[in-house]
């Protein structure tokens, strides 16, 4: 075939997508290019580093690696040719800065380069988001001295929304505003059109009136006696009142009168969503000079920002040339990964420099670009991904486009039942191929009504097979749904791995090394005493040094040497990377709760259960799909975004039944219902083809999730799982009393467990626990002096809502049950313990003479039977642990009182 300069691939599930891309590289390589010069970007850090590794690994075993033959066709180049000079490719390649990374990672490059232009130090540090709360505040006070509360608070009560739903509306227009910048509005004022759309009601009522067949049914439909009676009122978005009671007494003066009322409804709608964006934009503004006033200060940018302010300064900048000239000098070739995610915005970035390769003139002509990607797993449309740039961007630059259809990942059953199951419902389709010698694969779709227990099942079932734990993945629609089913593993006795379990943070050697260090910084005994019960050791004197002259690493560094935590596994590694961006230990210790890199997974056992958006990218023996456990929410987007192709045309306020009487907002909600059934497609797409050997499909009979395809019950090939023998289970170990993560409530909380999901609930359940926490005694001296605590760590975020937390903890400490429990016990607040390779606390477990009260507080009383299942799965688990009585309760600290629940 010979290299294509300009060539991207269509690459369905397991087409070997990486397999091209490295084919591609190391193609390049053999031809002469300059590592430093191959711009190789990707979506995830754990995708750049595979790209890596894969490149090293497979010129260091090129002649036995399938690539050798696909790299001799694209090159050119003869296969003894391509092995004789292998070794110093692989020289070239190791001692080279390379540019494999993600495409967040160069645009901050690209910031850190240019940050003058943005007002900034280099030095800034990035996140997934800035502080919320700290975002917030700043906003209010941009707002309140700018004089526009008024315009929030009308702009809240007329859309019927709180203010933390404007602020994330707030946060959709700015990170979309490089398109919206075209757009308009203007805030009239006019209430002609209600006067003349009640004229033309008087005029059917008149009709009605004067009709002598006219029923009381009839007689009430147009008793209106207002404008906004006039909305709600069905027959009015009718094509003609020829209809219905109307019928009887109907003439065309009547339509005449309806089409009159309809042109005015538009006409209000039209108004009202001026007025509504206008204030918006008019807020915009504001909550833009708040983020650009924190990242000034604060010098922390959410990754949004780092992008936005790249697009500002390469696109409005006079100098944009000059800078796109300082960019391009460094860079020869471009490969892109997983296009189909690729944001609008971060697409016209990369134009540019994409325009300049492909083109082959200016101070490169041997340029070239590259990209694969797949239109049918394009799911982050709300991060601002269109399905439509793919083609868009092979059209703009002339890219000719090549579909790897052999599925290299799934055995045949499961690629047989993707393909009939997709074929008829994706436009476009191409079926895959199996590889030689994938002969086998078990598929199954079970109707239950009872998911959780379905899934149970089969997890079960797939480990008596002799299948792994780590082999497993649940993927469920939410987070919630996710939270159930982990609960209901875990309290089975199987391990689970979420994404909060795989977090850096949370790995055992890391959180030593944070007690370590906090140790060190604070002097407090406890936390000396946590590092040496993480490492399974006698407590032992650490020696005090003066740490001010030296950096985070250093300190790490000397923890990891001096006590030996080193034992081959990644996590420190990772972590020294990541603590190299600390200025100092202050800054490590009051921020690494935000950290989220995730600690390398092989590392970690357990069943996988992940949404399907985090399954991407992700492969899996054995694949259990459940249903959603709740009905789907309807369309809850305010605001929607009419294309044309990749262009913004509109936007629209979306509003009930307007599509009825203006076709404009039709075609626009006909559009977006469109493309939320493509989403839904494409991610089901993504689940069904992670699996590898076996797949599982748990659907409920009505409001199912899989609905749309149409699944019936049914098998197909024979469920075949590892004969390896089954995971040792792990032996009991004695139940140790150390205090194993002192204050971290807010932590424990952070994923959501009750149904108070809005930020101030969030926090004011995290608060609650930390006072309760920070009491030395329950007394009314020791709850003062803990609200004080409270106060300063909570209080910008809690307002007067302390004054609720004071009584609750007050009626709590006249509740004779409580009193009863606690009294003549010894009381571990935030009790850490382990059960297999799970470590959970306890919000307070009470220690008798001959017997332990395990007691659990809540804010809420919704989900109580999963607050009775972790309260007995504590219970069942200090039992075996301690070979003692434990008792378990419930503490509902409640507005209206306390109550306290005997669970077990």
């Amino acid at each position: 075939m010979g290299f294509e300069k300009n060539i991207a691939y269509e690459a369905s599930a397991g087409s070997g997508k990486t397999f091209m891309l490295v084919v591609r590289y190391l193609t390049l390589l053999f031809q002469g290019a300059d590592p430093a010069k191959i711009l190789t970007l990707t979506f995830t850090n754990k995708a750049a580093s595979e790209m890596s590794e894969r490149i090293g690994e497979t010129l260091e075993d090129l002649p036995n690696r399938a690539e050798l033959s696909e790299i001799a066709q694209a090159s050119g180049l003869g296969k003894e040719v391509l092995l004789s000079q292998r070794h110093e490719v692989l020289h070239r390649f190791l001692n080279a800065s390379t540019k494999i990374m993600t495409i967040d990672s160069f645009f901050t490059k690209i910031l850190r380069k240019f940050s003058l232009y943005a007002g900034l130090m280099p030095d800034f540090t990035t996140a997934s988001a800035q502080h919320e709360i700290k975002l917030l505040k700043r906003f209010l006070l941009e707002v309140e001295v700018a004089n526009k509360r008024g315009v929030l608070v009308d702009l809240a009560l007329e859309s019927q929304k709180r203010v933390s739903d404007i602020f994330a509306l707030l946060e959709q227009i700015y990170e979309n505003q490089h398109q919206l910048d075209k757009l308009h509005f203007s805030a009239p004022k006019t209430r002609a059109h209600e006067i003349e759309a009640l004229e033309a009601l008087e005029g059917i009522k008149t009709i009605v009136h004067g009709c002598k067949g006219a029923s009381a049914k009839l007689l009430s439909a147009v008793s209106i006696e207002s404008f906004e009676e006039l909305l709600r009122a069905t027959w009015v978005y009718k094509p003609s009142l020829e209809y219905w009671v109307f019928k009887k007494c109907f003439n065309p003066e009547m339509d005449r009168h309806l089409r009159t009322i309809q042109e005015a409804i538009r006409t209000h709608y039209k108004v009202k969503e001026a007025s509504f964006f206008s204030r918006l934009f008019e807020l915009v503004a504001l909550y833009k000079k708040a983020k650009t006033a924190l990242y000034q200060e604060d010098g922390e940018l959410s990754f949004g920002d780092v992008t936005l302010l790249v697009y500002e300064i390469l696109h409005r900048f006079e100098t944009s040339e000059f800078l796109y000239f300082r960019l391009d000098a460094t860079i020869e070739h471009i490969l892109l990964d997983e296009f189909q995610d690729t944001s609008i915005i971060q697409y016209e970035i990369l134009r540019p420099l994409i325009e300049e390769v492909v083109a082959g003139s200016g101070i490169f002509e041997d340029g070239s670009f590259f990209f694969v990607g797949d239109v049918k797993q394009s799911i982050y449309r709300f991060r601002g991904g269109v399905s439509a740039l793919f083609s868009q961007v092979a059209h703009n630059h002339g890219t000719k486009i090549a579909k790897l259809r052999t599925n290299y990942r799934s055995q045949k059953e499961v690629v047989d039942f993707v393909n009939r199951i997709f074929e008829h419902k994706m436009p476009h389709y191409t079926p895959q191929e199996v590889k030689e010698g994938a002969n086998g694969g078990y598929v199954e779709v079970v109707n239950n009504d009872e998911v959780l227990e379905e899934v149970l099942f089969w997890v079960q079932k797939l480990r008596a097979l002799g299948a792994k734990s780590d082999e497993i993945a649940v993927l469920c629609a939410t987070n919630s749904d996710g939270e159930e089913i982990k609960n209901l593993l875990v309290g089975e006795g199987i391990e689970v791995v979420t994404e909060t379990t795989t977090k850096l943070i949370h790995q055992k050697s890391v959180r030593a090394v944070l007690e370590y260090l906090k140790y060190l910084y604070f002097g407090k005994e406890i936390y000396q005493e946590n590092f040496f019960a993480l490492l399974n050791r006698e407590v032992e004197a650490i020696p005090r040094f003066d740490f001010t002259d030296k950096t985070v690493v250093e300190i790490v560094k000397h923890c990891i040497e001096r006590y030996g935590l080193f034992e081959g596994n990644g996590d420190l590694l990772r972590f020294l990377e990541v603590v190299s961006r600390y200025r100092d230990i202050e800054a490590l210790l009051f921020e690494y709760e935000r950290i989220d890199t995730s600690a390398p997974s092989s590392q970690i056992e357990g069943v996988r259960v992940l949404t399907i958006h985090k399954s991407k990218g992700l492969e899996y023996e054995h694949v259990i799909v459940m249903d959603r456990l709740k009905k789907a929410p309807p369309a809850r987007n305010t605001i929607i975004y009419e294309y044309e192709g990749i262009e913004l045309r509109n936007i629209f306020l979306r509003t009930q039944s307007r599509e009825m009487i203006d076709p404009s907002y039709a075609h626009a909600l006909t559009k977006e219902q469109a493309l939320s059934l493509e989403d839904r497609l494409n991610a089901l797409y993504v689940a069904f083809t992670r699996a590898r050997t076996n797949l599982i499909v748990v659907q409920k009979g009505k409001d199912s999730l899989f609905e749309l395809l149409e699944l019936e019950p049914s098998s197909f090939g024979e469920l075949v799982c590892s004969s390896e023998a089954q995971e040792s289970k792990t032996p009991k170990q004695p139940f140790e009393y150390k205090e194993l993560f002192y204050g971290t409530q807010s932590e424990v909380l952070s994923t959501p467990k009750s149904h108070e999901d809005d930020l101030d609930a969030l926090y004011f359940g995290i608060a609650t626990h930390y006072t309760l926490e920070m009491m030395e005694s329950f007394d009314a001296s020791s709850l003062q002096s803990a609200l004080i605590a409270t106060h300063n760590k909570y209080g910008l975020y809690l307002g007067d809502a302390i004054v609720s937390i004071e009584k609750r903890i007050e009626q709590l400490l006249h509740e004779s049950t409580f009193c009863t429990l606690v009294d003549g016990g010894v009381c571990y607040k935030e009790q850490g313990f382990k059960k297999g390779k799970q470590l959970r606390y306890i919000d307070l477990l009470v220690e008798h003479e001959d017997r332990f009260v395990v007691i659990d507080y809540k804010t809420g009383k919704n989900h109580q039977e999963e607050h009775h299942k972790q309260v007995r799965y504590y219970v069942d688990a200090l039992k075996e642990n301690t070979q003692k009585e434990v008792s378990g309760y419930l503490c509902y600290l409640l507005e209206s009182g306390v109550e306290v629940v005997r669970v077990c």
